[in-house]
């Protein structure tokens, strides 16, 4: 370990010498002769103690201790004053300076030797400290930083609940990423196929190749240069701009962003779901008007085909009965004839009266599916009003995400 280093700064070559002496065995000594040496060798020696003088020609040793204090080169090295004078005054002066101890004249070897043992040890402590200190910061930095975006993860949670488009879901996830200050690429797997989303609004068909080519191969994580990719089962998430440079960011950002990828690869699920079971609703609505106009149409053509046989049946009754007497039928003939047709038109009456009761069915069928198709319809309309009222992020509205929540 290196020995530390003592400017000794004093008009006095006599006192250079004993306290050079005093110290060789210890510490490496740089001398200087009047105040303004001392401060050009301080600035360029970076000495860890300075031996000040009081009683110099030109500038006095107060003077020089307070411009050491002015330079932020050299503010931070302990001064320790030596003077024949030891008064109370005196050594208010030197505190006022910004010296760390004040020795008086004459003094011995051991004495200076305990004091610098003492104050080496002291300046240790309080770098140790320091140092502590910073890391302390840090971890703090960290863990403030660490609970902001955990707010932030948290708000885009709750700002997803009622988005019902992809587009709005894209936008909110790059409101975050924005203000972590990464550039990112956004890939839905939806029933309609594989839509992109970027903030500039254009993406390079190498770009779309590349995504899809790393979705496709299944892996979590693929990290390439300083571009990072992300795969959920319904979307992909491209990282351009990894801190390569800032590991503890790096690592911070692949446990955080999944965190919100979960949350989109449920929302995509949750909205692709919701579509198909709204576009079966259309379907089912548009089925039932259809069955429903065939019922009516089948009922009214069986209406119409009854109506026309017992027509018929009375015509042709009406016409035998002018012409029996005329055929020159026996009597038993003409009885036989004519109770043959009053049974086949009772038999008409009862083809007839099975018609109405199927067309009574037909009816009570028809105001079911008009039901079903009213229900139907209620559905789809209230998803459809959901669906043209999309909640698009904006920068202006108030429930910005911000990363800071509210707990209690």
């Amino acid at each position: 370990m290196e020995a530390d280093k003592v400017l000794i700064v004093d008009d006095d070559p006599v006192v250079r010498n004993l306290v050079s002496r005093a110290l060789a065995d210890q510490y490496q000594v740089v001398e200087a002769a009047d105040g303004r040496e001392g401060l050009a060798q301080a600035a360029s020696e970076q000495p860890d103690f300075v031996l000040l003088d009081v009683e110099m020609p030109g500038m006095n040793g107060y003077e020089v201790c307070d411009c050491l204090k002015q330079d932020a080169a050299t503010r931070d090295m302990p001064v320790l004053f030596l003077s024949s004078r030891g008064s109370v005054r005196e050594r208010m002066l030197g505190y006022e300076a910004g010296a760390t101890d004040y020795i008086v004249k004459p003094f011995e070897a051991p004495e200076l030797l305990a004091t610098l043992s003492l104050l080496g040890h002291f300046i240790r402590q309080r770098e140790a400290l320091n140092q502590q200190a910073e890391n302390a910061s840090q971890t703090a930095f960290m863990a403030m930083r660490g609970s902001s975006e955990l707010g932030m993860a948290i708000q885009f949670i709750e700002s997803t609940y009622n988005l019902q488009d992809f587009a709005s879901i894209a936008q909110r996830f790059f409101a975050v990423t924005g203000q972590l200050g990464l550039r990112c690429t956004l890939m839905f797997q939806t029933r309609q196929g594989r839509n992109f989303y970027s903030p500039r609004q254009t993406l390079s068909p190498l770009e779309k190749e590349v995504m899809e080519t790393l979705f496709d191969r299944g892996q979590s994580f693929n990290d390439f240069g300083c571009r990072t990719q992300i795969n959920y089962p319904r979307v992909a998430l491209l990282v351009k701009n990894m801190p390569l440079d800032n590991q503890e960011a790096y690592g911070r950002y692949k446990d955080f962003l999944p965190t919100m990828l979960g949350t989109t690869d449920a929302k995509i699920h949750s909205l692709d779901t919701e579509q198909a079971l709204l576009e079966q609703t259309r379907d089912l609505t548009e089925s039932f008007r259809v069955v429903r106009d065939t019922l009516v149409q089948v009922g009214q053509n069986l209406q119409s085909t009854q109506g026309e046989v017992i027509n018929l049946m009375q015509a042709t009754i009406g016409e035998l009965d002018g012409r029996i007497p005329t055929l020159g039928l026996e009597d038993d003939q003409e009885k036989y004839l004519i109770n043959t047709l009053d049974t086949a038109l009772e038999s008409s009456y009862g083809i007839v009266k099975s018609g109405e009761d199927a067309r009574n069915a037909f009816n009570s069928v028809c105001r079911l599916l008009d039901h079903l198709a009213e229900r139907q319809h209620k559905l789809v309309e209230a998803a459809s009003n959901r669906e043209e009222t999309p909640q698009h992020y904006s920068q202006d509205e108030d429930d910005q995400i911000t990363g800071d929540v509210e707990l209690f």
